[in-house]
């Protein structure tokens, strides 16, 4: 079956013969770097020092080829990551002076679809609206605008057109990434694991020759990492094919992909190459990353629930798809709990009745959800946002970015759970400028990883627009605890954000909840995640869901 697929998508796209430059250039090669290699920023001398690049490579350079069952992974400091992505993409220059991307001379595949055919393809999870505006991301759960009735078969088509070349061409990304029921669902109603498979689907529609994926695997849960895992690998070893390079956070033992054979680790700027096994010996010399202690939850708290929800139903289709099922649910000042469940379990859509983003949640009888004591339909919007702290993908990827927000007004609307800028009193503006100052060391950077010394003062008035994608992630955690609210929500909290990013929020969340704790305060906490060691607590309490019917442990 998964061959008979392979062969379905498989373009005609021919070799491309590498330019004959210099003697270290090969044949059947889509990236090749010369030995010694040094990367700097467009608008360097030609005579540029070493010491000074972005990026150092060893004395063999870089050479991804264009055949063959090599599998290339990069990994490394996040900085060091995003260099070596951006140096595939051409955005910076390369010394000695080469053709580095002979990718970039080959002729459109016969079978690409769409007019704007690129050789190389970068698809980052993590991203922004295009337009720079705040999107509505709870649209999916009401009454859709014309334009959100679209279904992923609808959009994939409207992206790419309705040639015969196109339909067969979704049809097999569509089998590829295992979305034959969800293509007839509205897209906007995917969840945020299901939206990415249906990105990675579209990317393969544009048939690259070189296909480069940041964190492929964040957001998914363990099943659809093993099939995406599988897919990719498959994909990546077929001929005619894209060649896949995947872009790696740490993640322990988990950090590569089943069939990368080969990978790029950077460092501080220094960049080694070589095989798997001397890269994994290299780790295990190295010895495990320290992360920050995390503390033992506290013990089930008897106080009167925050939140409560007994018998929550929620069904789509009118009716004929049921995504959650009696659910019933306390949360108590003081629970910490890990939220579990596959892609497409109902996860997104808990959330969202608990955080009123749902209409249903207004409809449900007073006594199915009560949230801090009262009925939600006798809660205010305004006030509900106010006592919850958020931050997921969908609302990184809604914040507005082309407000003329500066970083205390992202962080500071958090004290109302805005999207706009609010006015801050005096001691709301200390809070957040405490808040910059802690996070300094990662706020103070420039968009290519250069320490500056910006002080916190000088930080809140920077352009929440103008710091890098992880910045922006951290910015956004911050609004989501600047209140210390009385229940917080961290959906996929990683996602987007740095490794050295995230191990300092777990640490600030233990101390935050450490002085919380002191002043009589006593704060709820939830966290969705599919990896264990991305939640701050011990032994905590676990929600899991399986097609909409919810167990607590």
């Amino acid at each position: 079956m998964r061959t008979a697929l392979l062969r379905h998508v498989r373009s005609a796209r021919p070799l491309a013969r590498a330019p004959r430059a210099a003697r270290w250039l090969s044949t059947n090669t889509h990236v090749q770097l010369p030995p010694a290699a040094t990367v700097h920023p467009f608008g360097s001398a030609q005579a540029a020092e070493a010491k000074d690049a972005l990026l150092r490579f060893p004395a063999d350079g870089w050479r991804i080829g264009a055949g063959g069952s090599e599998g290339w992974a990069i990994v490394g400091d996040a900085e060091g990551r995003r260099l070596a992505v951006e140096t595939i993409l051409g955005r910076h220059r390369i010394l000695p002076p080469s053709p580095a991307l002979p990718v970039n001379e080959l002729p459109v595949p016969s079978r690409a679809s769409g007019d704007d055919w690129r050789a190389v393809r970068y698809l980052a999870f993590a991203r922004p609206s295009t337009t720079g505006e705040f999107t509505d991301y709870t649209a999916r759960y009401g009454a859709l605008q014309e334009e959100d009735k679209l279904t992923l078969r609808e959009k994939l088509a409207a992206a790419f057109g309705s040639s015969p070349q196109a339909e067969e061409n979704i049809a097999a990304a569509v089998a590829y990434m295992d979305l034959g029921r969800l293509v007839d669902m509205p897209a906007i109603a995917l969840s945020s694991g299901q939206t990415r498979r249906a990105r990675i689907a579209q990317a393969l529609m544009t048939r690259p020759a070189l296909l480069v994926l940041e964190d492929p695997m964040a957001g998914l849960d363990a099943q659809s990492r093993v099939r995406v895992d599988r897919l990719l690998g498959e994909l990546n070893a077929a001929p005619d094919e894209p060649r896949i390079v995947v872009v790696l956070r740490d993640k322990g033992d988990e950090t590569l992909t089943s069939w990368v054979t080969d990978v790029v680790e950077v460092r501080g700027g220094d960049v080694w190459v070589g095989p798997r096994a001397e890269w994994e010996a290299r780790r295990a010399a190295r010895g495990e990353e320290a992360h920050a202690a995390v503390p033992e939850a506290d013990a089930a708290s008897s106080a009167e629930p925050i939140a409560q929800l007994q018998g929550v139903n929620v069904s789509y289709a009118e009716g004929a798809r049921r995504v959650l099922k009696d659910v019933d649910w306390a949360i108590r000042p003081g629970d910490k709990w890990h939220l579990q469940g596959s892609n497409g379990s109902g996860k997104t859509t808990l959330l969202s009745v608990l955080l009123g983003h749902h209409p249903r949640s207004f409809a449900l009888p007073a006594s199915a959800l009560t949230l801090f004591g009262k009925p939600r339909r006798e809660t205010p919007t305004p006030v509900l946002r106010s006592l919850i702290g958020h931050t997921s993908p969908e609302v990184f990827a809604a914040f507005p970015r082309n407000m003329s927000l500066d970083a205390e007004d992202a962080v500071g609307s958090g004290f109302e759970g805005v999207f706009s800028r609010r006015k801050l009193t005096p001691e709301q503006k200390a809070r957040v400028l405490n808040l910059l100052e802690a996070f300094r060391p990662f706020l103070a950077k420039s968009r290519t990883g250069r320490p500056t010394n910006a002080s916190a003062k000088e930080l809140s008035r920077q352009m929440f627009a103008h710091f890098t994608p992880p910045q922006q992630a951290l910015l956004l955690f911050l609004r989501a605890v600047v209140s210390r609210p009385p229940l917080l929500v961290l959906d996929e909290p990683t996602q987007g954000m740095d490794e050295e990013i995230w191990e300092a929020c777990r640490a600030f969340l233990v101390q935050e909840w450490a002085e919380m704790k002191a002043e009589g305060k006593e704060q709820a906490v939830i966290v969705v995640s599919h990896y264990e060691d991305e939640v701050p607590w011990k032994h905590g309490r676990v929600l899991r869901l399986v097609d909409g019917v919810a167990t607590s442990e």
